[in-house]
């Protein structure tokens, strides 16, 4: 396990007017992710096709999430006060082969479920990843060979918890319940798109902006997860020197993030359930296979990036291999 990291408590991000319109990316938003390692787009989902995927996840987690037989506690979509502490029966270990090999096809961390397995079904997959808009976006920043998208890594619902008191909430809004971290395999852009409204402390998505140049520099390669030995020194630099942005955001927004972002659930004191789909970019280049994947011990079904079977050694412009570059 990676050694937790105490943080600097969050800010809501308050996103400045880049945009321009009739350009998917304006040269001021190019800038401000390469300065920050992130981008915050609004409305780039259609409240009915995220209101039809947010039903459909719904669905799925009521037949795929039995309760525990300990409590009378029951999941109701309509009911608001049973969203709070989900008390779920113990899931399923995970696969020791097979194409589900490693991670369970539905994890549940605290307050959190995160639902691999749906992951592949069109109905996420048209909604993020293939999404012209978004796709778009992606294109502009990474490259305009980009690796069909088969997956997203699924819907991540991030539940409330009791009710707290004034002086309870308080001792709750500080960064130690953040859980920054980066990804493993291979990262080169991702996106994190809202399926229902998430209100400030409320879970939302959160950075650490411009971490990932620090990131970025501790590793051999520029996609390929390959951590120097000053990885975990980089990391406590970034946590004790930055102080992280929590997206609060409505139904179909998205945030696209630099693969080597320093990044971490929000603060959840709210009283709504956080849903959010995640997805991975990376070029149309020659991966790995699974055997390959697993003789390393970096097989991770549930994401649509593989380790690049040539990655270029990290050099002094990390923009060399995306449309970025100077």
């Amino acid at each position: 396990m990676p050694e937790r990291l105490n943080s600097r408590l969050s800010t809501v991000f308050e996103p400045p007017s880049l945009a321009e319109d009739g350009v998917p990316v304006s040269e001021a938003e190019i800038e401000f992710f390469k300065d920050n390692g992130f981008l915050f787009k609004r409305d780039l989902i259609e409240p009915e096709l995220a209101t039809k995927a947010l039903d459909q996840a719904w669905r799925s987690l009521v037949e795929s999430m039995p309760p525990t037989k300990k409590s009378s506690w029951k999941l109701e979509r309509d009911d608001p006060a049973s969203w709070r502490s989900p008390q779920w029966a113990e899931m399923p270990p995970a696969d020791t082969s097979g194409p589900f090999e490693g991670r369970q096809r539905t994890a549940v961390h605290g307050r959190t479920v995160k639902m691999h397995e749906i992951g592949s079904e069109s109905f996420l997959v048209d909604l993020v990843p293939n999404n012209p808009r978004i796709r778009e976006i992606a294109r502009r920043l990474l490259a305009d060979n980009l690796k069909k998208s088969e997956r997203t890594r699924g819907v991540y619902a991030f539940f409330p918890s009791e009710r707290l008191t004034g002086e309870e909430m308080e001792k709750r809004m500080n960064g130690a319940s953040l859980g920054p971290h980066t990804d493993r395999v291979c990262q080169q852009l991702n996106v994190c798109a809202y399926l229902d409204d998430v209100p400030p402390r409320s879970g939302g998505f959160t950075v650490y902006p411009g971490s990932h140049r620090i990131m970025f520099r501790a590793h051999r390669y520029e996609a390929n997860w390959s951590p120097t030995d000053a990885f975990n020194d980089a990391m406590r630099e970034v946590v004790a020197k930055i102080t992280p942005v929590e997206f609060a955001g409505l139904q179909g927004d998205v945030v696209f993030w630099h693969g080597r972002t320093v990044h971490t659930a929000g603060i959840h004191v709210g009283d709504s359930i956080r849903w959010a789909v995640f997805a991975d970019f990376t070029e149309d280049r020659e991966i790995l296979d699974a055997n390959a994947h697993r003789e390393l011990g970096l097989y991770e079904w549930f994401k649509d990036a593989k380790l690049f079977k040539n990655d270029e050694k990290v050099g002094a412009d990390m923009w060399q291999n995306w449309r970025l570059s100077d």
